[in-house]
């Protein structure tokens, strides 16, 4: 990333990496311009100032003054070509000219109201193998896992909208005991305050409760109330609860939090998919056999390479990755 000399808003918004930062794409950007913010204090306002105009939100309500309206009709003035040298009245002096200039300042005042107030949503998005912690305005924590995107309005920061997969830890709020919302597309999460794990992929979302109560709103109209260890898979696809049950080893759902998938005599198609979810590759299994076997223990995520050599070691299969396929055989 290169350290540039930056004086106008035109060289920020026209940067990848301030554009990235602004809309929180990429955390080495990220951090980048967090330092880069502390190290030149002196050029926090020309920034926010770049970071308006990329998201379209929070300009100041300020008002073109009568120097300047006069000042840009002279500029005006003097480009406008006119072969007749027929004297003018002077413009500021024209009632033609003094509406059209109330008319510009009016224009201008009411768009900079309007931006000022319009909601704007904000994103957050992993790539593959990349796991990112989030800190809502609200406080709310959330680890976003690879693959994945959480967004939410400014106005409302309490309600998000998940596609992928992501823990919360939601901050209470005692006082006023404001509801915490997480929407997919199969169903909503109530809360109040608790940690809990979602997972909206493969045409259903799984939703894990560590901590707390939560309720479940599915989209067949269906409500749900969950108490700590419960898991339940729907899919309003399918327009059923796939899979209900008690989880004695939370660790077992939330593991990928720390960069690791933990399976207990879970088959290796089971495994896979996990690693498919995680990688955005295709496992394809070159005997029937391979998909049946277990296994039991810690596979790391963060790197490919050691996870492939994992698995193998403990399923006792070789895995060829060849155009981002990986071709199992059981030894």
């Amino acid at each position: 990333m290169e350290n540039r000399t930056y004086t106008k808003i035109e060289d920020l918004i026209n940067d990848a990496s301030f554009v990235n930062w602004v809309h929180k794409k990429q955390m080495a950007d990220v951090d980048f311009w967090d330092n880069w913010l502390r190290e030149n204090p002196s050029k926090k306002q020309l920034v926010f100032d770049a970071r308006d105009i990329l998201v379209g939100v929070k300009f100041n309500k300020s008002y073109v003054s009568e120097e300047k309206t006069l000042d840009a009709w002279e500029k005006f003035e003097q480009n406008v070509t006119n072969t007749n040298k027929v004297y003018k009245i002077p413009f500021y002096k024209n009632i033609k000219y003094q509406s059209i200039a109330a008319t510009i300042v009016l224009l201008i005042s009411i768009s900079a109201f309007y931006l000022a107030s319009k909601p704007t949503t904000v994103t957050h998005k992993t790539a593959y193998g990349e796991i990112i912690d989030i800190t809502l305005p609200d406080r709310t924590k959330v680890k976003l896992n690879s693959n994945s995107s959480l967004s939410y309005n400014n106005d409302d920061v309490r309600e998000v909208i998940l596609e992928g997969e992501a823990f919360f830890n939601v901050e209470k709020k005692p006082a006023t005991n404001a509801k915490f919302f997480v929407i997919t597309e199969d169903l909503k999460v109530e809360v109040y305050g608790t940690s809990f794990n979602v997972n909206n992929r493969n045409t259903r979302t799984q939703v894990f409760l560590e901590e707390g109560n939560i309720a479940l709103k599915l989209n067949n109209g269906i409500q749900k109330k969950m108490i700590p260890g419960d898991l339940v898979s729907y899919s309003y696809k399918a327009d059923k609860i796939i899979e209900e049950k008690r989880i004695l080893r939370p660790e077992l759902q939330t593991s990928w939090k720390n960069g690791s998938l933990i399976f207990d005599r879970a088959t290796l198609e089971t495994a896979m998919s996990k690693i498919e979810d995680t990688y955005g590759i295709t496992a394809v299994f070159e005997d029937d056999a391979s998909k049946t076997v277990l296994i039991t223990g810690a596979v790391p995520t963060q790197d490919l390479e050691i996870c492939i050599k994992t698995i193998e070691k403990s399923a006792q299969v070789t895995i060829v990755n060849q155009d981002n396929k990986l071709y199992i055989n059981k030894n």
